[in-house]
């Protein structure tokens, strides 16, 4: 089976809705005033809930309430706002009906996500593109899972992702899940950065030359799983992921701000 095989064995592609489309080009636009970004998650009766519900939460609410998606907007912050209309966007994309563990799913992609914020951080990369090439790192699993549901139940039911379960899809599909999240982000014509950090998580070595995001993603991967692995202990996690691929890891500032990463992951899962 090749990889075209999958797609053209689905009736649609997943769809990002339009409204989500401008607001990630709003992001990306030097320009862009968070007012503007209100103004057109206004649009968007799903992501505006998302938002207000957010920031009338335990961890952002102030003295009062806010009723309009602009409060919530100002009070979120630039970044959180990012990520949520990201997290709403991609999140809403895909429906599947394999009893696939999807919440499990997007937890991992969360974590992974802060964890390529902070790693891209200590390489001096730029941590938002990091942050959704981790969010996005995944969905190529989610394809196979929504088009080759009846080949992926003859493997384990792991719902996270990593080298060992790529190279397994591989054997049995052809292709493995980083191979197809490329593809598909090729198709929803998202950036070729985006594109490289999906295709080579689990091949950093081969990523085109001063690609940085790949290795990025594959070390927040390696350390997202040994944190479940170890039931979310920090320092059993950072002490078991030894080896070159981690070897450059600053791990005394990892172990300080892991905590984070892993609050604003759960945060963002149940708002999903």
């Amino acid at each position: 089976m090749q990889v075209d095989d999958l797609f053209a064995s689905l009736h649609q592609l997943p769809n990002v809705p339009k409204v989500a489309q401008d607001l990630i080009q709003q992001f990306d636009n030097p320009n862009t005033s968070i007012e503007a970004v209100a103004r057109n998650i206004a649009c968007d009766p799903v992501i505006s809930a998302r938002v207000l519900r957010l920031a009338n939460s335990s961890r952002f609410r102030g003295a009062r309430e806010s009723t309009s998606v602009e409060d919530a907007a100002l009070r979120l912050g630039f970044n959180t706002l990012r990520t949520l209309v990201l997290a709403s966007a991609f999140t809403s994309a895909f429906k599947l009906q394999t009893g696939f563990n999807l919440k499990a799913f997007w937890y991992h992609s969360f974590l992974v996500a802060n964890i390529s914020r902070l790693l891209a951080k200590q390489v001096g990369a730029d941590v938002e593109t990091a942050f959704t090439c981790g969010m996005l790192h995944g969905i190529g699993e989610l394809l196979i899972q929504t088009g080759a549901p009846h080949l992926v139940g003859s493997m384990d039911d792991r719902t996270t992702s990593s080298p060992g379960r790529a190279a397994n899809e591989t054997l049995q599909l052809g292709f493995g899940y980083p191979e197809v999240g490329a593809e598909l982000a090729r198709r929803w014509q998202l950036p070729k950065v985006l594109q490289e950090a999906i295709a080579y998580q689990a091949r950093p070595l081969q990523a085109p030359k001063g690609s940085t995001l790949p290795y990025v993603v594959a070390q927040s991967v390696a350390l997202a799983q040994a944190l479940q692995d170890h039931g979310g202990d920090i320092d059993l996690a950072l002490e078991s992921v030894k080896g070159p691929l981690t070897e450059n890891m600053d791990r005394a500032a990892l172990s300080k701000s892991l905590p984070g990463a892993i609050e604003a992951a759960n945060v963002f899962v149940e708002l999903v």
